[in-house]
């Protein structure tokens, strides 16, 4: 029988091919979507956790945690499916091995302090203490995988838009008015377990101060480099209050990292007469700062209740009286230069070089003097016994006393514990450990439990060893060097790059705690982010 003729249909459907998925279109809308993510997330830790008191003071610190462990993995649970396809699409595009090629000295730091907290925590003797962190500390494995994600995640998929840095620094700003009520006395939300102690919406002055750190120096920043008259205005109102509650707030870490954010000011505004301009009003509003802190001690109602010596001369005092007169006198001067359209009377390189060197050459002297002291039985220049001039257990607020159990745990450690460290965290589960280390820990701080050495990086020495502390210190001194060599095209990197180093410096003095080193670690992403895209030519 004559076999029937086959259709068309059936061929057509073998020779039939799937559609391409188009990249150039599907990899730009899920980059949105992961932008729009970390949008959230910013707005979030940036915005409304530093306002958040659920309970008051009491267990603040497990409070602040909670909140930004559970917002953090959920923000990573939605982000990483995000980021997957993203570099699923982008490896259709270019190889993996573009991406290590990629790779920013930032970017590498960063991989090493992962791979070091990973060494430190699987060869840890304290491991469910390095899992989650000391208690009411929580700087263990899982926040320091989180600092390192959202680095990732910031630096590689969000898109930064300058409302962004309104909102957050309107949420600052809340929280700096409400410390200065606080600090005079004025209690405009009550709050369970307040003291003198705990201040505005995040508990302890040292807590308070290394959220300052961070903050503050965006907005006077952003008023050094900003434009515009009503936004001019807004920005001086917030430097008034940021420096004032700088000066006030109790803790003496906050000085240190004034100075080196006056210092980068100097340096940077060399560059044209314009920029020297906003310095000298910087310093005039620093002055004015500490005068209207001076007027509130004599107002009906108000009454310091906490301070330390330096911030009592700063507001009770004529000397930054003196100061704001000086810069106003120089003001005065340099706006002449600017209407008859002067050049530049130095050569910012040198300028800056000058500046940079005497500062050296003074912290050099002070230090060399303080050995000298310290180590000299009749001291120098009659200065035995002066505490600023005296290396003690109660030099610079006892961080001498800190240091040296700091510095005595490390050189306890075994080689290889030498270089990976104790653990996440672990700084007081190891002291504690060690019967010589304990005793000497007990006999200065008595019951008060010592959990890091009052200085960030001796802190991450003893936890994550020498290279988990050459890693971390790398990551911030690159990415300061690297941001204002590129705040040239991408202006907004002078911010992050000032954010970074106060920080930095800050932390000299200080701690990681849940209220400061997740914001580093979120500004360092965007300023990354913001170096990479100068790299590509997307900044004009």
């Amino acid at each position: 029988m004559p076999q029937e003729p086959k259709t068309e249909k059936s061929s057509e459907q073998t020779n039939v091919r799937q559609p391409d998925i188009n990249i150039e279109k599907l990899l730009p809308a899920v980059r949105e979507i992961g932008s729009s993510i970390l949008k959230a997330y910013f707005l979030v830790i940036m915005v409304v956790y530093p306002l958040y008191v659920k309970g008051g003071y009491v267990e603040i610190g497990d409070i602040k945690y909670f909140f930004f462990r559970n917002v953090s993995l959920i923000s990573a649970g939605i982000m990483l499916p995000a980021a997957g396809s993203i570099m699923l699409l982008q490896t259709k595009k270019r190889s993996i091995v573009s991406h290590y090629r990629n790779l920013s000295v930032t970017d590498w730091f960063v991989y090493g302090y992962l791979v070091a907290v990973l060494v430190s925590y699987l060869f840890t003797a304290f491991r469910s203490e390095a899992f989650w962190g000391a208690e009411g500390w929580h700087m263990g494995l899982v926040s320091q995988l989180l600092f390192v994600l959202f680095y990732f995640f910031f630096s590689r998929y969000f898109k930064w838009e300058k409302k962004l840095l309104y909102a957050a620094l309107f949420s600052s700003g809340i929280v700096f008015a409400l410390g200065i009520l606080n600090r005079y006395s004025v209690y405009p939300i009550s709050l369970i377990g307040q003291t003198p102690v705990f201040i505005s919406t995040l508990g302890n002055i040292n807590w308070f101060c290394g959220y300052w750190a961070v903050i503050c120096p965006l907005g006077i920043l952003y008023y050094w480099n900003g434009k515009g008259v009503l936004r001019q205005a807004a920005a001086g109102l917030y430097v008034i209050v940021a420096f004032l509650i700088g000066i006030v707030q109790g803790s003496s870490s906050v000085f240190p990292a004034l100075a080196a954010l006056f210092l980068l000011l100097c340096c940077l505004s060399f560059q044209e007469n314009e920029r020297m301009r906003r310095f000298l009003e910087l310093c005039m509003l620093f002055a004015l700062s500490c005068q209207i802190g001076r007027l509130f001690r004599y107002l009906p109602g108000l009454s310091i209740n906490y301070e330390n010596g330096l911030g009592y001369v700063l507001t009770n005092t004529n000397a930054t009286v003196y100061m704001g007169m000086i810069a106003g006198c120089l003001y005065i001067w340099l706006m002449r230069r600017i209407k008859r359209k002067s050049p530049r009377i130095v050569q910012p390189g040198k300028a800056a070089g000058a500046v940079l060197i005497l500062s050296a050459a003074a912290l050099t002297g002070y230090i060399i003097v303080l050995l000298l002291n310290t180590c000299m039985p009749e001291g120098i220049l009659g200065l035995s016994g002066v505490p600023f001039f005296t290396f003690d257990d109660s030099w610079a607020s006892a961080r001498g006393a800190t240091w040296k159990c700091g510095l005595a745990g490390f050189g306890h450690m075994s080689p290889f514990h030498k270089l990976i460290g104790a653990g996440p965290d672990c700084f007081a589960a190891y002291i504690y450990s060690v019967p010589a280390l304990a005793e000497d820990v007990y006999a200065r701080f008595g019951n008060a439990r010592l959990t890091n050495a009052h200085n960030e990086w001796l802190t991450v020495l003893v936890n994550q060893g020498v290279f988990g502390c050459i890693c971390y210190a790398g990551i911030f001194l690159s990415a300061v060097v690297r941001f204002l060599k590129k705040a040239k095209a991408a202006p907004d990197l002078y911010l992050f790059a000032a954010a970074v180093l106060v920080y930095m410096i800050h932390n000299m003095f200080s701690f990681q705690q849940i209220l400061n080193t997740p914001f580093v670690f979120i500004l360092l992403g965007i300023g990354e982010g913001l170096c990479r895209q100068e790299n590509a030519g997307e900044i004009r």
